[in-house]
């Protein structure tokens, strides 16, 4: 690509007339101009502050919006700047090359033939893997200068490599995609410390909520183990066992759980904001041992703080960065938080008599897997004969491993009133790493856990050797019967029956799903047949059993310590965050990312903090891996600009010639041929050794310019030896006048021809051959013909022809000598031909 710089000779920097410009006349080749020299960088300083803008955008950020108003033409747009900036790059990326191919051949050793035109063909990638660059890098390896050599290589390798990703690099910086955006941030606390949050046993957490939940409002509080049963009651009561798996499933659900099962579980009257129950039915169309149904809710206490913090960032958003909902795709708040989960394994019915109280259940192999188990005597089961169905949980020994808690669900009884269907379940309760997030799919409708790390489950589990006791939090969260019976209150009967009936919140949940429809109905043998005789495989109520139990624990399991995050004075709709003291400039510290809440005074044991992440999705600039690597793209070439700039201003020596091919072409046709060192070259090059011939411009004398003002291309030779050949120019060589020299010439008649006397050199000069230049035979206008019909014009009147004077003088040749035919046929004392390096601010032709 074209320097810059030759835009020059499109301004006024030069106050001679117009009129002499018709002709070529000298010029300076190194020039000390500090104007010029300013001019000649002003290359750099575009695409420079171009990168400079790009990279201070690109590593602050910036958020465009979620949609363009033409996007295929606003994107159209952003890729002609980046490929205008390419562009740019590139031609800066010319100057500093030129500008090193000046540097060498005029100052320094000089550059092997293959990286002359290096300039010209740096930024294609395909160059460095030519005989030109190879031929090259031969002399790189040979002595002398060494470290010059290989600087000049390694700038040519970055420009060559820079101007290759210059295109990719801007591309990927100035034309903005589709990604997410880093919105803000903030810590937010917990009043109390992890175990408050997440006990390993829920005792405590039930003494302290029991005033509060203890009374026909306890399902309606959102702190109480039972804050839920509404909820879960309703969503329950529109399906059955026949299309749970199925029913009202949304399209993501698979994407966002794993599961069939997303829906989200409400909390009355409260500040508490809606949480997805995420999980998975047991497998009903396939054998599957060991596994069990589970789910899995985010926690209530951190759920509702940051529901709090999510509406005044959303405020912040629209004000500090100005936003509207439309410049939006996604909003995405999120926190790293643990949250409750729940596997429950039944076993298959069983008809029990009056007097029978042997119920199976399953128990816990090791971790997680569940086994068979073995009968376990339930003493509270009742044997007076009932219309509905009965619910009540059950200790089970160590002997069924690390299992939570035990339930038993009896139906009603046959016709007979002699048997009822009785089936056992075991639970077991945790906590898993997740995150929480908000639903990105309708925006602030629920919380919803994601990346579920089930094998960071607590309490951590330990083997423990057959026939020690079991610890009671080993593996499992333990229970106490104070917090299960705030779990399953006595809730008001909303299903009239034949007789008062006064139902659990497991019993009506159960009772609303129609698992408790009427088994003697069936034709079957008895109440356990009827139980499996309908569903898939026959366990559809089994496993529906498993999912209404595994739900009402994990929720109640989700809302331990919940009470600790507010003020519970007044209303519970009304209540108060306690650890809820916003900063003066909290819509600017969020939107930052920095600590937008007043931290705590109470010891570090005391509280729980949390980190809360928010994102948005739309078009923007960003820092991100790619980027960052197209950063150091476009670093690298702003380093070797500046480093050009404080170069040329320091020396204030500066420099356009050549920078053309046309101009390099014409100072090669203005040089003395290189016969020796370009032997055979003038139909091409094909040879690597070749290539590596070095060049260099030094001024020497010419006929025309005696005074040193003609510059040439030399090259050396293969003993690395100037490959001069010196012509004869009695004007340029004035010992050379004083020399005896005679020119004999033999014309001969018309009928004989006519031929041409030889030179011959010096003898004393012969017998050094280190001094031995060839001397190319002279020639006039015309040579001298074999044919007389073919000759020149001739004097007819003179018998014997000799050259005429008044014939017109011949023109110059490449050497800048008068070449003539006759040579001299004395000896002659041959010099050095004299050469000197280019002067700074003067002129050269």
């Amino acid at each position: 690509m074209v320097s810059f710089s030759r835009l020059a000779s499109f301004l006024p920097l030069d106050a001679r007339p117009a009129a002499q410009h018709t002709v070529e006349q000298k010029k300076i080749i190194i020039s000390s101009s500090t104007r010029k020299a300013l001019w000649r960088c002003a290359p750099h300083v575009l695409p420079m502050t171009t990168s400079i803008a790009i990279l201070a955008l690109s590593f602050h950020g910036i958020y465009i919006g979620a949609d363009f108003a033409s996007q295929t033409i606003t994107l159209m747009s952003f890729q002609i700047a980046a490929k205008v900036h390419e562009i740019f790059i590139v031609a800066s990326l010319s100057v500093i090359v030129f500008h090193a191919i000046r540097h060498e051949l005029l100052h320094g050793d000089g550059l092997p033939l293959g990286l002359v035109g290096s300039g010209f063909n740096f930024s294609s990638f395909d160059f460095f893997f030519t005989k030109e660059f190879g031929g090259g890098l031969l002399n790189v390896v040979t002595p002398g200068h060494r470290l010059r050599k290989t600087g000049f290589v390694i700038l040519l390798c970055v420009a060559g490599l820079i101007a290759a990703l210059a295109g990719p690099s801007s591309a990927t910086l100035i034309v903005p995609v589709s990604q997410t955006w880093q919105a803000g941030g903030t810590h937010f606390y917990l009043n109390g410390s992890s175990e408050d949050f997440w006990p390993s046993d829920v005792s405590s957490d039930a003494l302290a909520v029991q005033n509060m939940c203890n009374g026909s409002n306890s399902t309606e509080v959102a702190i109480c183990p039972a804050g839920g049963y509404l909820s879960i009651r309703e969503h329950w009561g529109r399906m059955n066992y026949t299309n749970f798996y199925t029913y009202d499933v949304p399209a993501y659900s698979k994407e966002l759980s794993g599961s069939r099962f997303y829906w989200p579980i409400h909390s009355p009257a409260s500040p508490v904001p809606p949480r997805y129950a995420l999980g998975n039915a047991r497998n009903v169309t396939a054998f599957s041992p060991g596994t069990a149904t589970f789910f899995v809710q985010p926690h209530a206490a951190a759920s509702a703080l940051m529901q709090r913090i999510a509406n005044k960032w959303w405020t912040a958003l629209q004000s500090h960065m100005k936003v509207s909902d439309r410049q939006v795709d996604d909003r995405k708040i999120g926190a790293e938080v643990l949250a409750a989960i729940t596997s429950v394994r039944c076993t298959e019915p069983q008809d029990l008599l009056a007097g029978e109280k042997s119920v199976h259940f399953p128990a816990i192999s090791g971790r997680f897997n569940y086994v068979e188990g073995t009968s376990f005597t339930v003493d509270s089961l009742n044997a007076s004969a009932v219309d509905h169905i009965r619910f009540q949980w059950v200790r089970l020994p160590d002997r069924f491993g690390s299992v939570s808690i035990g339930a038993a669900l009896e139906s009603a009884w046959n016709a007979e009133k002699t048997s009822r269907a009785v089936v056992g379940c075991s639970a077991q309760a945790g906590w898993v790493p997740t995150s929480v997030y908000t639903d990105q799919y309708s925006f602030w409708t629920g919380w919803y856990p994601w990346n579920i790390e089930y094998g960071g489950r607590i309490p951590s589990w330990v083997a423990v050797p057959a026939g020690k006791p079991q610890p009671a939090t080993n593996g499992r969260v333990a229970f106490s019967d104070e917090w299960l019976s705030l779990l399953n209150p006595n809730v008001a009967d909303t299903v009239p029956s034949l007789e008062a009936w006064n139902p659990s919140a497991m019993e009506s949940i159960i009772d609303s799903s129609g698992l408790a429809d009427d088994l003697s109905s069936q034709d079957a043998a008895s109440l356990a047949e009827a139980w499996v005789e309908d569903g898939q495989l026959g366990i559809s109520r089994t496993v529906l059993l498993e999912s209404i139990i595994s739900s009402v624990i994990t929720d109640g399991l989700s809302r331990s310590g919940a009470y600790r995050i507010f003020d519970t004075k007044g209303s519970s709709s009304e209540w108060p965050f306690s650890m809820f003291d916003p900063l003066p400039d909290f819509d600017k510290r969020i939107i930052d990312g920095r600590d937008a809440l007043q931290a705590p005074s109470q010891p570090q044991t005391d509280i729980t903090t949390l980190r809360l992440r928010m994102e948005i999705t739309g078009f923007a600039l960003k820092r991100s891996l790619e980027g960052a690597l197209a950063m150091v793209v476009l670093l690298a070439h702003i380093i070797l600009a500046t480093g050009h700039i404080i170069f040329v201003m320091v020396k204030r020596q500066s420099s356009d010639s050549w920078d053309s091919i046309s101009e390099l072409v014409a100072l090669a046709q203005n040089s003395r041929p290189s016969y020796i060192a370009l032997a055979n070259t003038a139909a091409g090059i094909t040879q690597r050794r070749t290539y590596g011939r070095l060049a260099r411009i030094r001024a020497k004398p010419t006929m025309d310019q005696s005074d040193n003002d003609h510059v040439e291309l030399i090259f050396d030779g293969p003993d690395r030896t100037v490959d001069d050949v010196e012509m004869l120019c009695p004007t340029c060589d004035h010992e050379a006048k004083s020399e005896e020299r005679s020119t004999r010439t033999e014309v001969k008649g018309d009928e004989e021809g006519s031929h041409s006397v030889t030179s011959h050199l010096d003898q004393d000069q012969d017998q050094d051959p280190t001094n031995t230049r060839l001397e190319p035979v002279a020639r006039q206008q015309w040579t001298w013909p074999r044919n007389r019909n073919d000759g020149p014009p001739r004097d007819q009147s003179s018998a014997r022809h000799v050259s005429q004077p008044s014939q017109s003088p011949p023109p110059h040749s490449r050497t800048g000598s008068k070449e003539r035919l006759i040579t001299p046929e004395g000896v002659r004392v041959r010099r050095p031909a004299v050469e000197e390096p280019v002067r700074v601010d003067h002129a050269y032709g």
